[in-house]
């Protein structure tokens, strides 16, 4: 449960207005659907309308269902734990595991979630939602490496505090379609979520949201050039966006890449998926403040991919 007062400069507020400013690390649409199913209450009054305008001194109480009302199951799928402690547990994500069951009641098994239901026995935060237990940010399903997530709110919010003020260093690696110049250079353009599909572009639209991408070229192979990147925002599909707005999309990439080289690339290596891994995280623990550098190898389909495509160079 969760106890909110309506101070006086938010008299007014749309109800999942105030509760998305209020509590940041929860999303719009978790919000909106926790109203509608009636977990939100005005003074003491349950309501199902987002809408409802707010007046001073009210009283908000927030029911987030627990772990064992969403239905989600625990499974024993093996996990790569990198680091864990009474707080969060960072795992090196395989490729092709989705981070969790999708929305609308379909609870889908292999996930993430389900995997660490079963490992931290049901030890995680809420605040992600009924879907998304523990999960602080994501990963592709097809994209591999380090993923941090939260056995309580507390580690979830600090966890998700220094995502927001962009205190948390994130380094991929990716292979990249062409030779990529200058070898050391930025990408700031603005993503816009497309409406009515899951795809995400570059635009000038005033709702686009700021997004900046650094990267260092390790090498060129053949064709194709073998990347760091450090992403200082963290849009949705920010990485493979970006780079394929400026004409060198991640290899492998079937949404964003280049259909040809997807083509040759897994006639060639083998490889299936894009090429995408997040390879490197720095960040504070929750509890002690401390420092902590982590590292994932690359996949071992992505080692496999890139000894073929050296040998065919």
């Amino acid at each position: 449960m969760r106890h909110h007062t309506v101070a006086p400069e938010d008299k007014g507020t749309r109800l999942d207005h105030y509760l998305a400013k209020d509590k940041p690390e929860f999303t719009r649409a978790f919000l909106q659907k926790m109203i509608k199913v009636g977990s939100v209450f005005v003074n003491g009054k349950k309501t199902t309308k987002p809408g409802i305008r707010l007046n001073t001194g009210d009283e908000l109480l927030v029911i987030v269902p627990s772990i064992r009302e969403t239905g989600i199951e625990a499974e024993n799928i093996p996990l790569d734990v990198v680091y864990e402690d009474k707080d969060i547990v960072v795992v090196n994500k395989a490729p092709g595991m989705p981070v969790h069951p999708t929305d609308h009641g379909a609870h889908v098994s292999g996930t993430l979630v389900n995997a660490l239901l079963y490992h931290c026995k049901d030890s995680l935060s809420g605040i992600g939602g009924e879907m998304r237990p523990g999960i602080v940010h994501r990963l592709d399903k097809f994209t591999s490496g380090l993923l941090i997530s939260a056995k309580n709110d507390h580690a979830h919010r600090m966890v998700a505090g220094q995502i927001m003020a962009r205190h948390i260093t994130k380094r991929y690696i990716t292979l990249l379609k062409g030779h990529l110049t200058p070898k050391i250079g930025s990408i700031e353009a603005p993503i816009l979520k497309t409406m009515g599909s899951q795809m995400v572009k570059v635009s000038g639209d005033e709702k686009a949201k700021y997004a900046l991408t650094h990267y260092e070229v390790i090498k060129y192979i053949g064709d194709f050039s073998l990347v760091e990147v450090r992403i200082v925002t963290g849009r949705t599909h920010q990485i493979r966006v970006h780079f394929a707005s400026i004409g060198h999309p991640v290899a492998g990439d079937d949404r964003y890449g280049d259909p040809k080289t997807n083509e040759w690339i897994k006639e060639k290596t083998g490889l299936s998926r894009q090429f995408l891994h997040a390879a490197y995280l720095k960040f504070k623990l929750p509890s002690t403040g401390e420092e902590i550098e982590l590292r994932a190898p690359l996949a071992k389909d992505l080692q496999a991919a890139l000894k073929k495509l050296e040998a065919l160079s």
